[in-house]
């Protein structure tokens, strides 16, 4: 606050609110000054907040709407600079703060957070590492799941289950599960296409630990694969392989994305590849920083990403492999133990 020249920080937006105050509820908005923290919540929430909130007034108002509340504490001083989650909040929320407080400036400060929330500490590490280890265990069961005839749809069901049953949450994100041409689709909907034999399957998943998201993906042949299939996985596994080997602190997310891409290009697939390489994982599934050819900011020692090129030829099929790392001092901490053989099921 102090290096952007602030007097305070509005944070209403789910994930900031959750790793700023502790909270994880669904109605709830902090004010931070350089005197003190304040909490608002409704009645819904007074329980979970008292338990999950910690070091900020807790403000539990009756019947009147939080923004109202918040001017009744007087904990917003005549004059203050206040940001706000710019890239979060509504056009509407943001005129009601203005209204109600016309004699302070709101500033948007979307990126505040997230950059905050980048570089993880100790626990948060350790949480995302079980999140992708239950995401990694899921994926070990699922492969007995595979087979012709079961529907995208219920395969994806199947994980779900699994991957709560193993402890998850819940999914991280609407599992993505692209089988035959569907594979074209980098962000595919499961459908109640049959899995057929021949299929390249490929599976985009994660399971949640204590709100922080893990993020996996494995593309797996129902059958023998054939010369081309082999092809196309090898070349994205190298380009995955490469890019690992690569990563260091310091480095922008366009000079890392590049290592993939580069070989991706060499090898005549380059307009099959059209989505960057990766992004941050924490309390949201996509964070800061971005592995792209846009992001020009530099990689940080303790933030984390995933590493997910893909071949995508529409009327194919397609190919992508992900795994999820910590940028460490000197490289990675490969945290992601799912097998990354062309399996043949």
């Amino acid at each position: 606050m102090l290096a952007e020249k602030l007097d305070a920080m509005y944070v209403r937006y789910s994930s900031n609110l959750r790793y700023i105050s502790g909270y994880s509820g669904s109605n709830g908005m902090t004010y931070i000054s350089a005197d003190d923290a304040w909490f608002f919540t409704d009645f819904r929430y007074k329980t979970q907040s008292a338990a999950e909130v910690n070091n900020m007034n807790i403000v539990v108002p009756e019947g009147k709407d939080l923004v109202a509340a918040m001017k009744e504490t007087g904990c917003v001083r005549s004059g203050a600079r206040v940001g706000f989650e710019g890239n979060m909040l509504s056009y509407d929320e943001v005129e009601k703060l203005k209204s109600t407080f016309p004699d302070c400036s709101f500033e948007n400060k979307g990126m505040l957070m997230e950059e905050l929330a980048s570089v993880k500490e100790p626990i948060e590490l350790d949480y995302l590492r079980e999140a992708t280890r239950l995401t990694c265990a899921a994926f070990d069961e699922l492969i007995k799941e595979i087979k012709p005839g079961i529907s995208e749809r219920m395969l994806s069901a199947k994980l779900s289950y699994i991957m709560k049953e193993l402890g998850s949450e819940k999914d991280s994100f609407d599992t993505i599960i692209a089988s035959g041409a569907n594979g074209s689709r980098p962000h595919h909907s499961p459908t109640e296409k049959p899995l057929e034999k021949g299929d390249l399957v490929t599976i985009d998943f994660g399971a949640m630990y204590k709100g922080y998201h893990g993020d996996v993906t494995r593309t797996v042949c129902l059958g023998k694969a054939d010369e081309k299939q082999r092809e196309i996985y090898n070349i994205v596994l190298e380009a995955q392989l490469r890019s690992l080997e690569g990563i260091r602190p310091g480095m922008t997310g366009k000079e890392v994305d590049a290592i993939s891409r580069d070989i991706i290009s060499a090898k005549g697939y380059g307009e099959y590849y059209g989505h960057g390489l990766g992004h941050g994982l924490g309390l949201e599934i996509h964070a800061e920083p971005r592995l792209s050819p846009a992001y020009d900011k530099k990689l940080i020692e303790n933030q984390v990403v995933t590493v997910e090129p893909g071949i995508y030829i529409p009327g194919w099929s397609g190919v992508r492999i992900e795994d999820d790392v910590i940028i460490t001092k000197d490289g990675i901490e490969n945290y992601t133990t799912a097998t990354k053989d062309l399996l043949e099921v």
